[in-house]
């Protein structure tokens, strides 16, 4: 996957926050929210977030669909400054949009049990 596009990203929040009750039309705002601080490149440097907006990135790190990382940049007189940005976990993304294919795999019951797992 070279870019995450409004479908891609509408469809992986639409499988994990459907699941928890969102709405599709919040699931549209979020992803439009989202994608406004992205474009078309991968990363975001985290400077640029608000509180809330860090609330919501965070949420979206923990269902697995964003992470974090980290550079470090010498500037003058030899100090260290530590970037942080946000970025796509593209190959989460790719497994959520692939679920749906999995489980037409399997069986009725294989699908009851891993559900009682998930929980």
């Amino acid at each position: 996957m070279d870019i995450v596009t409004y479908d891609i990203l509408f469809d992986v929040l639409k499988k994990v926050l459907g699941k928890r009750g969102m709405s599709v039309d919040e699931i549209r705002e979020l992803t439009l929210y989202v994608l406004n601080f992205f474009g078309y490149d991968d990363t975001v440097v985290d400077n640029i977030l608000t509180p809330t907006d860090r609330h919501v990135f965070n949420t979206l790190e923990e269902l697995g669909i964003l992470t974090t990382i980290e550079d470090e940049v010498t500037v003058s007189r030899g100090k260290l400054w530590r970037i942080h940005y946000w970025t796509f976990k593209k190959d989460n993304i790719e497994k959520i949009l692939n679920q749906n294919e999995e489980c037409r795999d399997e069986s009725p019951e294989d699908i009851y049990r891993r559900l009682f797992e998930e929980e």
